[in-house]
C-alpha cells in the first residue's frame, strides 16, 4: 500500500529539516570526507555481509583512521569521523562511534605518536601591524586593499571567515560595502560592520561591531574610507583584488606570512592571527576582561585562550617581584 500524499509531504519536510540540520559550509567538509571514506571501504573491501558500507563496524573505523594517519593530523581524523557519524545519521542508522574503545584507544595512539606537529598560529599584535603596514607599497592597488582587510580583521577582532571569502560569494554570508555604515559623510568618527554570519551565529541572525578612530596610518576608518574611494561603488564582495576576485582566507595568509618572514619576524601566521593579536594587544594594554569579550563577541571565557603571555612580559616579571 502506497503512502497518501500527506506522508509524502511530511518526509520531504523531514528531509529539508536534516539538510538543514547542518550549516552548508559544514556540508561541504563532511560531503568530502564521506567521499573518501566510502572510496575507502570500496577499495579495502569493507563492506557488509549484505554488501552495503553502513552501517559502518569499528574495525572499518579503525583501518580508515589508521589509513588517513599517513597524512593527515589526529585533529583532521576526528573531523572525517564526524562526517562519517553525520553520514549515518543522514541514512537513519545509529551512531557508529558509540562505545567504540578501541577506536578511542586508536586515536589517543595517533595523537602520541603524531604530537603537536601543527605550529602554534601566532598573534598580529599592534606592533606587528606598524610592520605590516610600513611594508606595504601605498600605490599598490593589490597592498591597498590587503591593508583595508587587515585593518577591520584586528581592530574588529574579526574571525578571518567574517571578511574573507572561502566558497562561492554569497552577499547573505560574505561582507559587502553595504555592510558598513558610517556616522557621518565628513570626517566619519565611527564605522559600523553588519557581520551577515559566523560560526557562532548558525540562524544567520547578524551582529554589528563598531570600529572607531585609530591613530595616523593605523586608523581603521581613514583606511578602509581610502579603499572604498578606490575600489568604487561595487555590488560584489567588499575586499576584491585587481583582477575582481574576492579576497580568500589562504590568500591573506600568505600575505601575511609573506610581509612578516620578510621583516624577520619567526613564526607561523594566518588570517586569524589579527582577532588573536587584537585580544593580546587588548589585555596587554590592560582592557577590562568584560571588554574583550564584547569586542570579540566571545559568550563564555573561551577568549582567554587567545590571549599569548608574550616573553617581555615574562621577564619583567623578576624585576615587580622586587619592588
Amino acid at each position: 500500500m502506497g503512502l497518501g500524499p500527506a506522508a509524502c509531504s511530511l518526509d520531504q519536510k523531514c528531509q529539508f529539516y536534516l539538510s538543514n540540520g547542518l550549516a552548508p559550509s559544514t556540508r561541504r567538509v563532511y560531503h568530502s570526507a564521506q567521499c573518501q571514506f566510502i572510496n575507502f571501504c570500496t577499495l579495502d573491501g569493507s563492506v557488509n555481509s549484505n554488501g552495503s558500507l553502513l552501517p559502518a563496524s569499528e574495525q572499518t573505523l579503525m583501518h580508515f583512521c589508521s589509513h588517513l594517519a599517513d597524512s593527515l593530523h589526529h585533529s583532521s581524523i576526528k573531523v572525517y569521523l564526524s562526517a562519517i557519524q553525520s553520514l549515518h545519521i543522514d541514512q537513519g542508522f545509529p551512531d557508529p562511534l558509540v562505545n567504540c574503545l578501541q577506536l578511542q584507544r586508536l586515536l589517543r595512539g595517533i595523537k602520541r605518536h603524531q604530537g603537536s606537529s601543527l605550529p602554534q598560529c601566532q598573534p598580529v599584535t599592534a606592533d606587528l601591524m606598524r610592520i605590516i603596514q610600513r611594508s606595504l607599497d601605498a600605490h599598490n592597488s593589490e597592498h591597498i586593499m590587503l591593508w583595508a582587510a587587515c585593518c577591520p580583521g584586528f581592530f574588529g577582532f574579526l574571525r578571518a571567515g567574517e571578511f574573507t571569502v572561502n566558497y562561492v560569494f554569497d552577499p547573505s554570508i560574505h561582507l559587502t560595502i553595504q555592510d558598513l555604515q558610517v556616522d557621518a559623510e565628513v570626517n566619519p568618527s565611527s564605522l559600523r560592520v553588519h557581520i551577515e554570519s559566523s560560526k557562532t551565529d548558525p540562524f544567520r541572525q547578524g551582529c554589528f561591531t563598531y570600529l572607531g578612530h585609530g591613530q595616523a596610518s593605523l586608523c581603521p576608518i581613514s583606511v578602509i574610507m581610502a579603499y572604498l574611494h578606490w575600489q568604487g561603488p561595487s555590488s560584489g564582495p567588499l575586499f576584491i583584488d585587481t583582477r575582481g576576485q574576492p579576497l580568500t582566507c589562504s590568500c591573506l595568509s600568505s600575505f601575511i606570512q609573506s610581509v612578516l618572514q620578510g621583516a624577520g619576524i619567526p613564526g607561523h601566521f594566518s588570517g586569524h592571527s589579527f582577532r588573536i593579536g587584537a585580544a593580546t594587544t587588548a589585555a596587554q594594554c590592560g582592557i577590562p576582561d568584560h571588554l574583550i569579550k564584547t569586542l570579540g563577541r566571545w559568550s563564555s571565557d573561551a577568549y582567554q585562550l587567545y590571549v599569548r603571555t608574550l616573553v617581555e612580559s615574562i621577564l619583567e616579571v623578576s624585576g615587580r617581584l622586587l619592588q
